[in-house]
């Protein structure tokens, strides 16, 4: 237990003490936020529920989360296998499965701090204002419910080799942002847009935090996609895992 606990302190302290990644991390929603809020009147009404500032905060909180577990887990982690930090984990008393597992919960740890500093930036430049409790309420929700965020990103991080990692996670992160409503309301695109937007882990996730501070309740369906990501995920990685496991490559 004590060998885990070191080596997910290890991954953590890589993590943070990596400026590159931590620019990427958190300029990128922050960026966006400071510059999409000016794209409508801030007390606007997105389908009548909440502010346009509100609707752009609880998004950029969802793709902040995003590119911290894409680039926390999926570059990373193809970049660790094609120099073969992987293999040598094999060697350690450390079991097989401890290095998908740190992995995870290290892109966890990243997250939280991500989407803390969004809502900051919500706060002192967007104007929102919530409730404590609220405030609590949000960040646990969206934290918790990113989980299938960094699965994603473990998985493409088992899936591309280091030198495609960092296009194909970067695409990831605006396909998965733009087609899942982060940038603007999917009520506002195509209906085949809207369609697509609903199988996207993006678009739920997001709406979980809206239907929190909406009121209106969480919807069954953003609880089942996420649920559906997070095992149909979990599973890919296992396999992927054991077969390279199997074959000695990690």
């Amino acid at each position: 237990m004590r060998a885990l606990v070191a080596f997910g302190r290890f991954e953590v302290g890589r993590l943070l003490s990596s400026w590159k990644f931590l620019v990427i991390t958190i300029g990128f929603p922050v960026i966006f936020y400071m510059l999409f809020l000016g794209d409508r009147r801030a007390g606007e009404m997105i389908a009548g529920t909440v502010t346009w500032r509100v609707y752009l905060m609880v998004s950029m909180c969802s793709f902040g989360a995003l590119v911290a577990a894409l680039t926390a887990a999926g570059a990373r982690l193809s970049g660790e296998r094609s120099s073969g930090w992987a293999r040598q984990l094999r060697v350690t008393p450390l079991p097989a499965w401890s290095y998908v597992v740190t992995k995870v919960i290290a892109s966890m740890l990243v997250i939280l701090p991500v989407i803390g500093l969004v809502e900051i930036v919500g706060i002192g430049f967007g104007g929102v204002h919530l409730g404590l409790e609220t405030w609590l309420e949000l960040t646990g929700l969206l934290w918790v419910t990113a989980l299938p965020f960094a699965m994603l990103g473990v998985f493409i991080g088992f899936m591309v080799h280091a030198e495609t990692a960092f296009p194909v996670v970067t695409g990831l992160m605006f396909v998965l942002g733009y087609f899942g409503g982060l940038f603007n309301p999917v009520a506002s695109m195509p209906h085949a847009l809207q369609v697509a937007a609903h199988s996207l882990p993006s678009f739920h996730h997001a709406s979980l935090g809206l239907g929190l501070l909406d009121r209106q309740g969480f919807g069954i369906e953003d609880w089942l996609v996420l649920a559906g990501y997070t095992v149909a995920l979990g599973l890919a990685i296992a396999l992927r895992h054991r077969s390279e496991e199997a074959k000695g490559i990690a």
